[in-house]
């Protein structure tokens, strides 16, 4: 078997076939971009050589906007301020005790984090929204706006005071959640470090007592000592799984493994095609028999459209003794792009996916991944417009270094133990690489060794009584020959620590393989399954950037609400900031519409069939100008799908100081334009 895989590289060499580059669309020129920066410019424009006698005293000017802010605050305390926390608190509680019976520790606090962190924006966007927009037509109604308009107040003074004002109470607001939140999650912390400790002591005592073979997880120990709350820093590695990976070449070679449940992905951006030739795949593969066998090697193609995973065709292929098989789909038009020659209209339904699986067991297809040079691949599309391809070849690769997958579940791919009847079949891997790691960044124990934490579930099909044991192998490429080798016990769904020397991080990249040594057990993996730890931060400390995230929206919500506000009635600010909130979280769904253009119900040939049918036409004009006249909309609103305090604090990893940083920049640079809109929208007379 080894000397068979050895001799996979120089294969694979003569396999491959030189192609261009991966194919890139031709860029259109983002006018609406430019257009929509340019208003603002001009609205920054005009709002400086408007208030520019305000803007110049604005520095004495803060005392007076935030007299109007402290008044603003007191607004809100008498509209209940206080109790929006408590009730929130109340109801976050409750639906956790209702939802996270049954989790793992690190699913608890996943769950508590989503439950609090959610109900946090979402009542404050709704009530600090509600206040921003009710607070001018309520002084207007009550006739104190003209009061305030009686002392030496300007426009700019009187939205800055709002907006601070309502700010601040956002902020009083945010701490309070913040504070009962971590006292909350401390509790949480201790009974489950409590229950870490009593569960070790049993492991520990049933191990003493020759009760348990197994020894006690390492992980729970862990759990014990540090429990859940901690912000985790550590370094993740690139991930891939294969059939088996000989990392005697360089590159290393990859396989797919045949008669098992990996798929092989292949993906083009674009397949540009044309209507005088029919266009197809041509597949190359080397082929390695680990078991004698003179029968063909078949293939299971299916080919998906990634815009409409439901548009799909399947094919089966028989390789030639050279490792070849060509496929012309039917219906090409559904997954290449086609141009009208007359009127230079693209027809293109996007990317494309080809998933390859070998159905013949003991069979090992090795894969050009398209990075060797000149660029082999074991998948290209042939027969295309030669006028839209790169160097007018006629031909595509997909995008270089294709992803293995093994069986699916939940989203985590999985890899198999070493099997029963053949046993000359080696196992699955699941390889982790990490380049470079900086020794200086990882904490070295007194023995010379760093920690890693391996996280992954297990799905027993046969040996359910076995504990799951898996088998570590780790080497620096710098130096492959000195390998480490582990056979470690597998807490499932719990952290399982792993300590290595140190002398695998010295220069070069860290490889990690991963097997299972249980015949008939598949370990559940993804690319976080296996971390190098660094030192953690505070948890608090990573909990107030969350909720820093959080007060960015809610700011940048008050100022919409305050500038609609100036001019309308309160429902109708109302209507105006909750429309400016939803396009704001629509805006890649609108590129996409934008992008497409018309109604395109059809493909190329339905369309060219229509394109004299009159209602068609016009019905394809009217959704298209409405896509555009959108797509102008969206890119005039703030972006607010970039606010996201869950992504790090739920997975318990500290969030970089940089994201928040950059939120913050943003949000004071769309607050400038929106005051701008409401000073200028702000009748002087009001305040004269």
């Amino acid at each position: 078997m080894f000397g068979l895989l050895q001799q996979l590289a120089p294969k694979l060499a003569g396999a491959g076939i030189a192609l261009g580059t991966v194919y890139h669309p031709p860029s259109q020129h983002h006018y609406v971009s430019i257009f929509a920066d340019v208003v603002i410019v001009l609205l920054i424009l005009a709002f400086v050589l408007t208030a520019f006698r305000d803007i110049a005293r604005l520095g004495r000017g803060f005392s007076r906007a935030w007299a109007i802010g402290r008044v603003t605050i007191s607004e809100a305390w008498n509209a209940r301020m206080w109790a929006v926390p408590l009730v929130w608190f109340a109801v976050c509680v409750l639906l956790g005790v209702l939802i996270v019976r049954g989790y793992e520790p690190s699913g608890v606090v996943r769950v508590y984090m989503t439950i609090f962190l959610r109900a946090q924006a979402l009542i404050l966007l709704i009530y600090l929204g509600l206040l921003a927009c009710v607070t001018l037509p309520r002084e207007r109604e009550r006739h104190t706006l003209v009061t305030t308009g009686s002392k030496p107040i300007s426009r700019l003074e009187l939205l800055l005071g709002k907006v601070m004002g309502l700010s601040a109470a956002g902020a009083i607001m945010l701490v309070t959640m913040m504070i009962l939140t971590w006292g909350y999650m401390k509790v949480v912390d201790l009974k489950i470090r409590h229950d870490a400790q009593v569960l070790y002591a049993m492991q520990k005592k049933s191990y003493d007592s020759v009760q348990r073979r197994m020894p006690p997880d390492t992980g729970v120990k862990y759990l014990a000592k540090h429990g859940m709350l901690q912000a985790q820093n550590y370094v993740s590695g690139k991930f891939g799984i294969a059939g088996y990976v000989n990392y005697q070449t360089n590159p290393p070679t990859r396989l797919l493994k045949g008669g098992s449940s990996e798929v092989l992905y292949f993906e083009f951006p674009s397949l540009p095609a044309t209507e005088y030739y029919r266009p197809m795949f041509e597949f190359q593969f080397a082929v390695v028999r680990a078991l004698p066998s003179t029968k063909p090697v078949t293939i299971d193609v299916t080919l998906v459209q990634r815009s409409n995973p439901m548009n799909t065709q399947e094919k089966t292929l028989t390789l030639n003794a050279a490792g070849q098989a060509f496929w012309i789909p039917k219906n090409p038009t559904a997954f290449f792009s086609y141009g009208n020659p007359q009127t230079g209209q693209i027809y293109n339904p996007g990317p494309v996916v080809v998933k390859v699986t070998c159905p013949d067991f003991g069979v090992y297809l090795g894969i050009g991944d398209g990075l060797r040079p000149p660029n082999q691949t074991s998948c290209m599309a042939v027969s295309l417009d030669t006028n839209r391809t790169p160097h007018h070849s006629g031909m595509l690769a997909p995008k270089a270094n294709p992803v293995i997958t093994g069986f699916k579940d939940n989203g985590k791919q999985e890899i198999v133990g070493p099997s029963v009847r053949h046993p000359q079949i080696k196992p699955e891997v699941a390889s982790w690489d990490f380049p470079n790691v900086d020794q200086r960044q990882i904490p070295i124990g007194p023995h010379g060794n760093f920690t890693v934490h391996m996280v992954i579930s297990v799905d027993k099909q046969s040996n359910e009584a076995r504990a799951p044991v898996a088998q570590i192998v780790a080497y620096n490429t710098s130096n492959p020959r000195d390998r480490t080798i582990q056979s470690v016990y597998v807490n499932e769904k719990r952290i399982t620590t792993i300590k290595l020397p140190s002398t695998l991080l010295e220069a070069g990249d860290l490889i990690i393989n991963l097997r299972s040594e249980v015949p008939g057990q598949w370990f559940k993996v993804k690319e976080n399954s296996m971390i190098i730890m660094q030192p953690p931060s505070s948890f608090i400390w990573n909990l107030f950037k969350s909720e820093a995230i959080i007060f960015c929206e809610i700011v940048l919500i008050i100022s919409i609400g305050v500038t609609a506000s100036t001019a309308l009635g309160w429902p109708v600010a109302m209507l105006t900031a909750m429309v400016a909130y939803i396009l704001g979280n629509l805006f890649h769904f609108v590129q996409s519409l934008f992008q497409s253009g018309g109604l395109e119900l059809f493909d190329y040939v339905q369309d060219n069939r229509m394109k004299h049918v009159w209602y068609y036409q016009i019905g394809s004009f009217i959704t298209n100008v409405m896509v555009h006249i959108l797509w102008v909309v969206v890119h005039l609103m703030p972006d607010f799908t970039r606010y996201d305090p869950l992504h790090f604090i739920v997975r318990s990893k500290d969030m970089p100081f940089e994201i928040v940083f950059l939120d913050i920049i943003w949000t004071l640079g769309c607050v400038l334009p929106t005051l701008a809109i409401g000073y200028l929208l702000l009748r002087k007379q009001e305040l004269a």
